[in-house]
């Protein structure tokens, strides 16, 4: 029997061959991960496969999985062929010894704890082979620490439910309340599966899970996934697997035909095991192995504040009013300044739905783009402009080049005023090098948002004949890609990722750009909340948050929205041209806060996110918002609807700094923050005694 454990810090992980029940002399191999000093036997795991992979015409190996899931198959029926190892990685090479060969890959990070792991499959049959499923990873025997007999009692699921303006938001649910029980008699599979399917990968989920026991031991992981993806916690008899990649046939309708001698790779999954600290533990180190992947414009490692006019024009950006701001903005330390939506606008037709065309207005440019680039430039920051380069407006000539737009069955894919480039084609490379390329470059912009409002769903046709979840994941694959030709064409350009706010914030297309925008919740009340929900799962020098001042905000107000985008990368819009100097200080000071605080912010761990609000709409209660770094520590509450003081333990701390308007204190080891009304925030910076 092939048994094999290694040691990566604090992680043990376990191969270990598992007979297969009810399979008389047929066995798989798994993958097992705990923290190191558990004392586990591998034996008494109950593993499945650790390549989870699924072809047309395979066989189920257990009962009543049909429909449910398309684990277990014929083909996870796999032995090892070689195996090395090393102080930072161990490859496996597996076979069916019939030519279907795979490699799974697994890599440790000293420097963050972290482990990915990812799989390829090579195709040595001389057969053309039907793909309908192959995951990225797949980890079982997982079961309760602290238990008489291995089992799934006590076990906890963590997810993030994700919507337009509520990314991220923290779901936890007992296996016992999702059904994930072991039957009397040991039979029978349970499934909680989930995902997303489409280009819009954060829509309903983000791609990440945690499973916690009662001990504290919990294991988080988070995944690569730029199209329709999948998670599945996948129970049966003591102990349980979850495993996660590309959406399968059956859930995304992808499957893709690999022809002899070729291979298909899986993207990268990430994954974390702490004996204490919950959710913010795992998620504090995938942050960190996220944040170590960057590769960003020098510009970037100051995180530099930024100012979008969007909520200051509406979609209607001149020379004229970008003019008045950027002389409104001379108080404050921009680094970046976004012209956003409307620039391309018709005279005959409004801005939003004539995106795809993309010919500057010379209406509101008179004497072109490029000389409010150098009134921009002149002040002292970086100019950016917004594209949604991938999809054609019904107000525009693109929204009928039937040449160069997606189709599924023959028609082109609409969405109410939408069409979708294919971005496979050469002629749509040439327009978007004319239309978009060579714009940026011209007009010297150092900055680019790129946005993207709908979904192209299940997929799209292909020329080639391939299943449309095959096209969709050709199509986001591509998409990504032009990523790297806009860096290729403006060297030092800075990339924000944007797509109705953060549907397309996973991790992936976060690690080609600089930064993303967090969410749509632009200048609401739930704005912290949804920022502190973010902030788990995306390094915060990536995340912008807007704090959008208005003329009827209250000073409280404006520290409120201030406070809110502290917990990120800070964005300024709204009312700007004549704030009166009341505000200008408040501003000016919040932002020399902010500059004290950032080392905290990029760097630190999250050591506190304790908010009771149910309903975000009508938000009654209030957010404690805690981090690390050192022997530093960034204290941010936020007060909703509601009453009563706000208390953190502050033992053997003393208080630095504050911005806030608030009644504070801090003293016999506690911090406590009064009641003072509603709407009402602050920021305190915290050092630990000598």
């Amino acid at each position: 029997m092939f048994n094999r454990k290694y040691i990566f810090g604090d992680t043990a992980v376990y191969y270990a061959e598992t007979p297969v029940e009810g399979h008389e002399g047929k066995t798989v191999i798994g993958f097992a991960v705990y923290p190191a000093d558990l004392p586990v036997k591998a034996d008494e795991l109950h593993c499945d496969s650790l390549v989870q992979a699924a072809f047309a015409g395979d066989e189920n190996l257990i009962d009543y999985t049909q429909g449910l899931t398309m684990r277990n198959r014929s083909s996870t029926l796999l032995f090892v062929t070689e195996q090395t190892a090393d102080e930072t990685s161990v490859t496996t090479r597996l076979s069916d010894g019939a030519g279907n060969d795979y490699v799974h890959y697994l890599e440790y990070s000293p420097a963050t704890g972290v482990l990915s792991v990812h799989v390829r499959y090579e195709n040595n049959t001389g057969k053309t082979r039907l793909l309908e499923m192959l995951e990225s990873f797949s980890i079982s025997g997982i079961a309760a620490t602290g238990e008489d007999d291995l089992s799934t009692r006590g076990l906890t699921l963590h997810r993030m439910t994700s919507a337009w303006s509520r990314e991220c938001r923290l779901k936890s649910d007992s296996f016992s309340h999702l059904g994930l029980d072991m039957s009397w008699a040991r039979y029978g599979v349970k499934c909680e599966k989930f995902g997303q399917r489409g280009t819009m990968p954060v829509r309903d989920y983000y791609p990440f899970a945690a499973i916690e026991d009662k001990k504290g031991v919990i294991l988080g992981v988070t995944m690569e996934a730029p199209y329709s993806w999948q998670m599945e916690v996948y129970q049966e008899k003591e102990t349980c697997a979850l495993s996660g990649g590309l959406g399968d046939y059956e859930f995304a309708h992808w499957r893709k035909e690999i022809m002899p001698g070729e291979c298909f790779e899986t993207h990268k999954a990430f994954f974390a095991v702490k004996r204490s600290g919950g959710v913010n533990a795992v998620c504090n180190a995938l942050l960190h192995e996220a944040d170590s992947r960057l590769c960003v414009p020098e510009s970037e490692e100051e995180m530099p504040v930024l100012f979008n006019e969007y909520c200051t024009t509406w979609g209607c950006p001149s020379e004229e009013n970008i003019e008045a701001i950027l002389a409104a903005l001379a108080p404050f330390p921009i680094g970046y300044f976004m012209i956003d939506c409307g620039w391309y606008k018709p005279d005959d037709k409004g801005w939003l739905n004539a995106i795809g065309d993309w010919n500057q207005s010379r209406l509101l440019f008179p004497a072109g783009i490029a000389r409010v680039v150098d009134k921009i430039r002149a002040a002292g920051m970086k100019a950016g402009v917004w594209f949604e380069f991938e999809v054609a407006g019904r107000d525009s000539e693109c929204f009928e080049r039937r040449d160069l737009l997606l189709t599924r069955d023959g028609f082109p894919l609409t969405s109410k005023n939408r069409r979708f480039l294919d971005l496979r084609k050469e002629e749509v490379k040439e327009y978007l090098s004319g239309k978009m390329l060579a714009f940026l470059k011209d007009n010297r912009f150092e900055y680019i948002k790129i946005d993207y409002n709908d979904n192209i769903g299940i997929g799209c046709d292909s020329a080639d004949g391939a299943a449309v979840g095959e096209g969709g994941r050709q199509i986001a694959e591509e998409s990504v890609d032009y990523i790297a030709r806009i860096c290729e064409t403006v060297p030092g350009m800075v990339v924000e990722n944007c797509s109705s706010g953060g549907s397309r914030i996973e991790p992936y297309r976060m690690s080609k750009v600089s930064m993303c925008s967090f969410s749509d919740a632009h200048e609401c009340a739930e704005i912290p909340l949804v920022a502190a929900n973010v902030s788990r799962v995306v390094p915060a020098r990536q995340s912008q948050i807007w704090a959008v001042l208005r003329e009827k905000d209250s000073l409280s107000r404006v520290i409120y929205s201030l406070c809110a985008a502290f917990i990120g990368r800070v964005c300024l819009s709204g009312d700007v041209l004549n704030l009166p100097p009341e505000k200008i200080k408040c501003i000016s000071d919040g932002l020399d806060f902010y500059r004290e605080v950032k080392d905290i912010v990029r760097c630190g761990d999250i050591s506190l996110i304790d908010c009771d609000v149910e309903y975000y709409r009508k938000p009654i209660g209030r957010q404690i918002y805690v981090k690390d770094f050192g022997n530093r520590r960034l204290v941010i509450v936020h007060r909703l609807e509601g009453r009563g003081d706000i208390a953190v333990c502050a033992k053997g701390y003393r208080l630095e700094r504050a911005f806030t308007d608030l009644a504070y204190e801090c003293k016999d080891g506690k911090f406590v923050v009064y009641d003072g009304g509603e709407y009402r925030a602050g920021a305190f910076l915290l050092v630990k005694e000598a």
